[in-house]
């Protein structure tokens, strides 16, 4: 266990230097990417960050790829602050999202980034990764075609998705009870969710 937290500690020391960078919250998702891919492209450095604390120290100047893994139990407010922050960092950075099938907060909160299945196929996910970070990538096909919402509108889903009420939306983000209701409806409308459904998602998130 001693070795492993080493292997991991050494792994997000070398951010700075990364050309692919694996946003996740559980390390062991991280460490299979990591190997999966040295495995085919072992010249390639690669670390992981599970913060936007830890993105900061990510330069840009050799960051060839984010790949970015989501469960039910990622953070969706840090997830979206950090390919935000990476994306300013290095302008068209290539961003790959693995993530659950069938998952509705992802594909709003994250409209432009290419998703694949956390169950997709080990090649596949490889070829989507080399296929993104070459010069002649071809455009994603995998996009939302959800309608697009606000800044704040992510950010109040993301809050909402993590389990927060409105209430605790309106002192979170500074608004009045009444906006929180507001931005709720407004989201729910545009992404064709129902009372029952939205609580279902929601709440499922936290299962």
């Amino acid at each position: 266990m001693t070795f492993a937290r080493e292997g991991v500690m050494s792994l997000k020391s070398s951010v700075s230097n990364a050309n692919v960078l694996i946003y996740s919250e559980d390390h062991f998702s991280a460490m299979g990417l990591i190997t999966l891919i040295k495995l085919y492209r072992p010249n390639l450095r690669v670390s992981y960050i599970s913060s936007l604390e830890e993105a900061s120290r990510a330069t840009g100047s050799k960051l060839r790829i984010l790949v970015a893994v989501a469960t039910q139990a990622t953070n969706l407010m840090s997830l979206m602050q950090t390919t935000h922050y990476l994306r300013e960092l290095k302008e068209e950075l290539p961003c790959l999202l693995l993530c659950e099938d069938f998952d509705p907060v992802l594909p709003a909160l994250l409209p432009d980034m290419l998703r694949l299945s956390l169950n997709a196929p080990i090649r596949t996910v490889f070829e989507s990764i080399t296929g993104l970070m070459s010069k002649k990538r071809a455009k994603p096909q995998e996009l939302s075609v959800l309608p697009l919402l606000t800044h704040r509108q992510r950010e109040v889903l993301c809050l909402l998705a993590s389990g927060s009420s409105a209430q605790e939306v309106s002192s979170t983000l500074g608004i009045s009870l009444k906006t929180a209701y507001v931005h709720r409806r407004d989201i729910l409308t545009r992404l064709n969710i129902g009372p029952s459904y939205y609580r279902g998602v929601f709440t499922g998130r936290l299962a």
